[in-house]
């Protein structure tokens, strides 16, 4: 039976006594498979590893990957769901949302993070962005580190929903985190508020840092910039400005005052 105990400071890690060397080498033969393209071999054995560890949410999570891969949404969503509830269910009542933590720093914490998060990955694509967002924010609170990257993704959930005040909150939070997620999204978020003397100061250092994502931003024509290793994002690169562009180029279009700074 999975458990959440406390370990020191708040802090709390999961425990699953069921879970031994066995089980976690069945695990990576499943994911090894699936990688080499033997699909329905890897479903069949991580079904197996869940038969006999219902509560093992790293089965449950590259269950719902695998089939999320074979365009299986629905049955990806129900097992992506079924992981994060398992780790949910876990925590006791002198957990604190508020203050307790679940750091990734934790090895055994890191199922359940990566199962959440993509709990909230399911949801914001099936548009359900209030409670993508609850996730999300969740996270952050439980990680405040952030090793997964939400910080990048969150925002664009809030420009939807016209949380305007939120992204300025997390913006401010991670002042000092070096990427044009947060550069470039903190100032057109205070053009929105109509801080513009302040969006135009955090620009300057914005398009110091990334001058390619303003070059992106303000092109009429988007075409795919090409990572120089697959998989990878080039830091400072067109590759990068691209996806900026990619997830957060609407919002910049549809504030003419923004694009004016760029």
């Amino acid at each position: 039976m999975i458990k959440l105990e406390i370990r020191q400071d708040d802090e709390w890690s999961f425990y699953d006594d069921l879970i031994d060397i066995s089980v976690h080498e069945c695990l990576d033969n499943a994911i090894e498979l699936w990688e080499d393209g033997k699909s329905e071999q890897a479903e069949n054995l991580l079904k197996d590893i869940i038969s006999k560890n219902p509560y093992h949410i790293d089965a449950y999570h590259h269950l719902s990957m695998l089939y999320e891969d074979g365009q299986l949404d629905f049955e990806a969503y129900l097992c992506c769901r079924e992981a994060a509830r398992i780790g949910l269910s876990a925590i006791p009542d002198n957990f604190l949302w508020s203050k307790s933590k679940i750091e990734w720093s934790y090895l055994d914490n890191r199922p359940f993070l990566r199962a959440y998060h993509n709990l909230g990955l399911c949801l914001e694509k099936r548009n359900e962005l209030k409670e993508a967002i609850a996730v999300f924010s969740n996270m952050l609170s439980l990680c405040p580190n952030d090793n997964i990257g939400i910080r990048y993704t969150l925002p664009k959930l809030w420009f939807e929903t016209g949380d305007i005040l939120s992204i300025v909150r997390l913006c401010a939070e991670y002042q000092d985190d070096y990427s044009p997620e947060l550069m470039y999204t903190y100032s057109l978020a205070l053009v929105l508020l109509d801080e513009k003397e302040k969006a135009k100061s955090l620009l300057v250092d914005a398009k110091k840092s990334f001058p390619l994502v303003a070059k992106e931003l303000k092109k009429k024509r988007h075409p795919r910039s090409k990572s120089l290793l697959e998989g990878s994002i080039t830091m400072g690169g067109a590759d990068q400005a691209y996806e900026y562009w990619k997830q957060y180029g609407k919002y910049w279009k549809n504030s003419n005052e923004a694009i004016s700074l760029l």
